[in-house]
């Protein structure tokens, strides 16, 4: 629930975990000062004493709305991936980083796995594989992390009425690479992908993407393969 103020107004970033959320925050500490609600070192308390079950910053738009009344934020912003990228990097990070993916654990057993118990555990991984379209309230200008960054500065210099900031954002919580970002971009199953269209329809619809974007590549000039799913289009109502 990154929270930021220009002018004395209330702004507020909704971020969505592997969305270049950490690059953004850096960003707006940089420009505007202080935010609010953001909490990097949340998962270093022991669970009985976090005050949430997610980091501030990771909050659904629901538990938003509750907590902050809407006419207090002047404006809003989001940034989205396409649920695909942004699933094979939500397995990257707790493989490498948080280290909670059992090992053998392979993505499309471990995505299975939140799915299955996703109702019991809704903010299971801090909301990294929750659908962007929980997060993000409607409402709010939305940008898509494949558009690039320079949309996003853009936006701010408009709320600011000046572009006095930095023009580029930096790059937080680069992949790791190696063995286990190769691990992250295996192919999906079909029985996965299925799954994938009906979890994240909403993100499939709201944001404009389609199944039969291309996948990100594991490396440059290096393509990964395209999964076979042009019906999987039709389940998402593409």
């Amino acid at each position: 629930m990154p929270i930021f103020r220009i002018d004395g107004e209330l702004h507020y970033f909704a971020h969505v975990p592997k969305c270049a959320g950490a690059s953004v925050e850096v960003y707006l500490r940089k420009r505007f000062g202080k935010v609010a609600f953001a909490n990097s070192q949340f998962y270093n308390l022991p669970e009985a004493q976090r005050w949430t079950k997610s980091s501030p910053q990771h909050i659904d738009r629901e538990a938003l709305a509750l907590l902050v009344p809407p006419g207090w934020i002047t404006s809003s912003f989001g940034i989205v991936r396409h649920p695909v990228t942004r699933l094979r990097s939500a397995y990257d990070y707790q493989l490498t980083g948080e280290k909670t993916v059992p090992e053998g654990m392979d993505i499309n057993a471990w995505f299975l796995d939140w799915v299955a118990q996703r109702d019991r555990m809704p903010f299971r991984y801090d909301n990294h594989p929750r659908p962007a379209a929980d997060l993000v309230p409607h409402g709010a200008t939305v940008f898509r992390l494949e558009d690039g960054l320079e949309g996003v500065v853009a936006y701010l210099d408009g709320l600011a009425g000046n572009s006095d900031g930095p023009r580029k954002m930096p790059h937080e919580n680069k992949s790791r690479g190696g063995v286990s970002y190769a691990a992250g971009q295996a192919p999906l199953s079909d029985e996965v992908l299925g799954v994938i269209a009906k979890v994240y329809a909403e993100d499939f619809k709201r944001f404009g993407y389609t199944c039969e974007d291309v996948v990100k590549a594991a490396k440059p000039g290096k393509a990964l393969p395209r999964p076979r799913i042009p019906w999987l289009n039709r389940l998402v109502g593409r």
